[in-house]
């Protein structure tokens, strides 16, 4: 099996879609020509105009011509568009076979088509970026990112083809989602591909696992040959990442995985300030959204195990995946706020953060780790403005917009699945406008927007933006159509059936709808298959809280229940009819924050820094400072090893004294303030640890031939005799030049700790070693930490190496075209030059 998989992951690389055609299992009835019309129109009547959108002094308006399921539309704004693009107004049409909506809203009607239309412009036979290839086109027949990314990346593939395109597109989604595994460069181990970033990518970043979820999703719409070879080749290729994870960036201390938040990859725009240039912290972290996807990728890991006959396999995956469930559970969620907390920055801090962002919050509700009752008060609490939810809460001050201070579609759509699988109506009526509004008024699905006046540009000085503001963002093209199948009309794939369960609210009737008496998704395509769906709506009424039931549903006109409907049951083309029923059902609550001039209401004050630290006859003094925030304005929090010790110290104080039973030496400190009028909280202080008069805890074993393992030798050794016994955090003062932003040379050694007289294993471990500077070989960095306890007067030998799953992304057949840095076309580069071995005693009670 092993053989097929590897064969058609080589071969499907570089096939065109003609070329893997899809083969259904059999053949499929074809008596269904009266049942299911090739189109079906809204009942309804047109008394009030449906074809435009007004936000304040804009206006998107659109004029329809041609028969029904073959229309064109002409799509005009009064808006100003990002660097002049589309052309205004913009034309196009449904096309034959095509899925089109149908639902007396012309304007809804319209950004349906667009979707289409701009899933289309998306498509292309050849990519190229200017990283790769010195810029020249990569045949792929894929989808590409975007106008401004033209070419293909995990996450927005993944998230893209989890929101909508398996099922709009499954053979093109195919090759989009095989165009990111790879082999090592000598053959074998085909893992999902980490994609430049943050100090050098893997793993500084490990959010690669949520290809897993769009491998998930294209099999629900694969079938026969096809999907039993693309199942071969996604459990190969999640099977070899998640156990090269589990070795590398899982912490079984507390059962998290490390790494960035997953898409929030800009440090300044989301991480403390001290992380811009010093992105091991990154490294060290753990974010709610990446462990979610690790949660995820288990998951299915074990689906793909037991599906392909490994049943204990699946069932240790299913147990990592258990396990993972509740430590995701317990460290990141904040019973006193309902939210959940968006990473833990370090482990000189393992408190979460009292920061949050959408997409992490949106996967644990939809993942299942929030209970019920979390899952209802995280939709409900998670504050939101009137063009659409931020996905960060709350901003940083003095930061660009782009992530911060941004509303972004794609993220929007995932909110809207939770929002509407708890139920919240007001959640799901502001995440429908707000796509809507973004796609209406640009003329296109448009990659983020400012989130107080939701335009794709905003004037303000250094911090103007967003920043990059792509047209025809691919997961943004994506979300628009998972809003409108997912919810609208309430489309839930399995692997063996598909179902319909429609969440409209009493809002959007009102809104979107009141001239429909019908709500219809045309020839939408599933597994060889046609389906059209008939939504038949309730009369308004003066009652707009909460949302309609599922009533009686049919299927080619026999009565079904809501189960999912297997494949094998469907005719060619096949028409579902679902009754909605007006029953009582309140509305629920939203954080709407509507004062959109007042500063501390959208903002968190600025991160405070520590300024020293001095022994006292019973513990520790901390002083520090703040930037920025009046006295009047601010509370300060400090922390001690992840616990909160001083609450609401007074916006003038500037040093708290700590009481220690025991040895200070070890005790790490931080500080948080946070507004009084908003409780809107700041990025916490660097940590600061108490290591003694003048450090004298710290202890330095210089190497003296700075060299790299693997550079200049395959390992290098260092003795070393702690003088006092303890635990310690070990260590590696080293250099690895290269560029803080980009890349994929971060280096990645396994370590090892003897007792050097009798060989006994103190610990072991990996080492990280992310960039430390672009043209900057003199600049030192300090590796992750191995945590290690030792002995007095014993004396240890440190083992710094290379072993099979000390690599980076440079590794990988991949990156043999990368030719935007170092590790690319002229060869992997895993390597850091090694200064010195440092020791950093630990709290003892730990």
């Amino acid at each position: 099996m092993k053989r097929l998989a590897t064969a058609l992951f080589a071969a499907v690389c570089c096939c065109g879609v003609a070329a893997c055609a899809h083969r259904p299992a059999a053949p499929i009835p074809e008596r269904d020509a009266l049942q299911a019309p090739d189109c079906i129109t809204a009942t309804g009547s047109a008394e009030a105009p449906t074809g435009q959108w007004t936000d304040g002094a804009d206006r998107a308006t659109v004029t329809v011509s041609g028969e029904p399921c073959r229309r064109t539309f002409t799509l005009a704004t009064t808006a100003a568009l990002r660097d002049g693009r589309p052309d205004n107004p913009r034309t196009f049409a449904e096309r034959p076979g095509q899925a089109t909506v149908s639902t007396g809203n012309d304007l809804f009607d319209a950004l349906y088509a667009l979707a289409r239309a701009e899933l289309r412009e998306a498509s292309v036979a050849s990519i190229r970026d200017a990283a790769f290839a010195n810029g020249e086109p990569v045949p792929c027949n894929c989808f590409e990112t975007g106008r401004l990314w033209t070419y293909v990346w995990t996450r927005d593939t993944a998230y893209a083809v989890d929101l909508a395109l398996a099922a709009a597109d499954p053979l093109r989604a195919r090759n989009s989602l095989l165009f990111k595994l790879s082999e090592r460069r000598g053959g074998g181990d085909v893992q999902i591909v980490q994609d430049t970033g943050s100090g050098g990518s893997y793993p500084i970043s490990t959010d690669r696992v949520v290809w897993a979820l769009a491998a998930e999703e294209l099999l629900k719409y694969l079938d026969g040959g096809a999907r039993d070879e693309f199942l071969a080749v996604a459990f190969e290729a999640v099977r070899n990442t998640v156990e090269h994870d589990r070795a590398v960036v899982y912490d079984p201390r507390d059962g998290l995985y490390r790494g960035e938040t997953s898409f929030l990859d800009w440090r300044e725009q989301s991480y403390p300030p001290w992380t811009a240039d010093d992105t091991v912290h990154i490294g060290t972290s753990k974010a709610l959204s990446t462990n979610v996807l690790h949660l995820r990728a288990l998951e299915i890991a074990a689906t793909l195990a037991r599906e392909h006959g490994d049943s204990e396999l699946a069932d240790r995956y299913a147990g990592w995946a258990q396990s993972l469930a509740i430590a995701v559970r317990e460290r990141f969620y904040l019973p006193d706020t309902g939210l959940f907390s968006s990473f833990i920055m370090t482990p000189r801090d393992p408190a979460p953060v009292r920061r949050y962002d959408l997409l992490g919050s949106a996967l644990a509700v939809l993942s299942g780790v929030a209970t019920p009752e979390q899952a209802r008060a995280a939709v409900a609490g998670y504050p939101q403005l009137p063009k659409g939810p931020p996905v960060i809460w709350p901003q940083q001050p003095g930061v660009p917009i782009y992530h911060n201070r941004a509303v972004w579609p794609f993220v929007t759509a995932y909110w809207l699945r939770a929002a509407a699988a708890v139920r919240n109506d007001a959640a799901v009526n502001l995440a429908v406008a707000s796509l809507m509004r973004g796609a209406a008024l640009n003329l296109s699905n448009m990659e983020n927007f400012e989130m107080v006046t939701g335009e794709p540009w905003v004037d303000d000085g250094e911090l103007s933006g967003p920043v990059v503001n792509s047209q025809r963002q691919l997961w943004s093209i994506a979300g628009y159509l998972a809003m409108v199948h997912d919810v609208v009309f309430g489309l839930e794939a399995g692997q063996a059936g598909i179902r319909f369960l429609p969440y409209v609210t009493r809002g959007l009737r009102h809104d979107l709808f009141g001239n429909a008496g019908s709500l219809v998704l045309n020839n939408f395509p599933y597994r060889g298959h046609r389906i059209t769906v008939v939504v038949r709506l309730p009369p308004v009424t003066g009652n707009r809280a909460g949302a309609y039931r599922v009533g009686e549903m049919r299927l080619n006109g026999e009565v079904i229940s809501r189960d999912f409907i297997p494949a094998a049951t469907l005719l060619r083309r096949n028409r579902i009819t679902i009754d909605l029923v007006d029953t009582a059902e309140q509305a629920a609550a939203i954080t709407l924050i509507d004062d959109l001039s007042d500063h501390e209401a959208l903002f968190g004050p600025p991160a405070p820094f520590i300024t020293g630290m001095a022994g006292t006859r019973d513990g520790v003094r901390v002083d520090f400072a703040i930037h920025g925030a009046a006295a009047d304005q601010v509370a300060f929090n400090v922390y001690r090893d992840g616990v909160r010790r001083a609450a609401a110290l007074p916006g003038s104080a500037r040093s708290w004294a700590d009481t220690v039973e025991g040895e200070a030496p070890g005790r790490c400190y931080t500080v948080e303030a946070y507004f009084l009028s908003s409780k809107n909280t700041s990025q916490r202080a660097e940590p600061e640890c108490y290591r003694g008069p003048a450090n004298e805890r710290i202890s330095r074993v210089p190497v003296r031939e700075a060299s790299n393992a693997g550079k200049k030798r395959e390992a290098i050794s260092v003795e070393l005799a702690p003088r006092t016994s303890g635990t310690f955090a070990l260590r590696f003062i080293y250099r690895n030049p290269g560029p803080i932003n980009t890349g994929i040379t971060c280096a990645v050694k396994h370590v090892e700790v003897r007792e050097s007289k009798t060989g006994t294993v103190a610990a072991a471990g990996y080492a990280v070693m992310p960039h430390t500077g672009a043209g900057a070989p003199g600049i030192q960095g300090r590796s992750s930490p191995l945590r290690v306890h030792l002995r007095a007067g014993v004396r240890y030998t440190v083992t710094l190496s290379s072993d099979f799953r000390a690599v980076n992304m440079s590794a990988f057949q991949h990156f043999e075209r990368y030719t935007g840095g170092a590790g690319g076309k002229t060869g992997p580069r895993n390597q850091a030059d090694i200064v010195a071995v440092e020791l950093r005693p630990l709290p003892r009670r730990d």
